[in-house]
């Protein structure tokens, strides 16, 4: 299955920025004079954060020590009201953990650090279009109440809609464009540094057999909802150093990344 379908139109982006970049170029470095008016240079290397991340989105997230329960509750809830309403049970996926940082995009390392929980699939899923619909709409106002806002379902977006590549794209690999015909749905709700992946899939959607044949090699649940969370964030005792080391960098815009890390 074709990575730029399945992957969240954010990351995707991000990816195709860093591919293009030099793993050998030097650190950007930016000049300002400031209140003092004394003139100030900065090196980009030694930003806290990676160049797509923005402080605030930083320093408004749950700190480290919060992330494991938050990640906990809202994957709670939406297992249970999902269970509830459509007969489901659960079963993890993969590992948890906490990942550090790979660098700053300048060739500098970054502060913060990434979980990822463990993904969850459900036993089954309901066949129709109307119950996708309402699977989405019960993880959005889970996700809404934990301030992520609603779950943006790729083929919502504009992107899905306007591209005539993506929409080549599902024609080749799934013969069609329209998503109630589609065998697979995909959303993420995120709140800077918070995020909520949702993957939906029935094979039996797909009347060629191809999908069924797909997950069969792969061994992946063939009818399933899929969810996991992430956030990206600092301990509590590194917020006042964070802050500290983006002082000098306050105002400006950083540059386009010159690292692939």
């Amino acid at each position: 299955m074709k990575n730029r379908i399945r992957t969240a139109l954010a990351g995707f982006a991000v990816a195709a920025a860093l591919a293009s970049v030099s793993a050998c170029a030097a650190a950007p470095t930016s000049t300002y004079t400031n209140a003092s008016g004394q003139e100030v240079t900065v090196n980009w290397r030694d930003y806290p954060l990676h160049a797509y991340r923005t402080p605030d989105e930083v320093l408004t997230a749950p700190v480290k020590e919060d992330s494991e329960e938050i990640s906990a509750a809202i994957l709670s809830e939406i297992k249970t009201a999902l269970g509830r309403e459509f007969n489901l049970e659960w079963n993890a996926r993969g590992e948890q953990g906490w990942y550090p940082s790979s660098g700053n995009g300048y060739g500098g390392e970054a502060m913060t650090t990434t979980w990822n929980s463990v993904g969850w699939n459900s036993n089954t899923v309901p066949a129709g279009t109307a119950e996708w619909e309402r699977i989405m709409a019960i993880i959005s106002r889970i996700t809404r109440a934990h301030g992520l806002g609603a779950v943006q379902v790729t083929h919502h977006g504009d992107t899905f809609k306007n591209d005539p590549e993506w929409q080549k794209d599902l024609l080749e690999e799934y013969g069609t464009a329209d998503p109630q015909k589609l065998w697979w749905w995909d959303g993420t709700a995120h709140s800077g540094m918070q995020w909520l992946s949702v993957y939906i899939v029935d094979v039996a959607r797909d009347p060629t057999g191809a999908a069924a044949k797909d997950y069969e090699e792969s061994k992946l649940p063939p009818r399933s909802i899929s969810i996991s969370y992430g956030v990206t964030t600092v301990p509590r005792a590194d917020r006042a150093a964070l802050a500290k080391a983006l002082e000098p960098f306050a105002g400006l815009t950083p540059p386009t990344p010159t690292t692939s890390d």
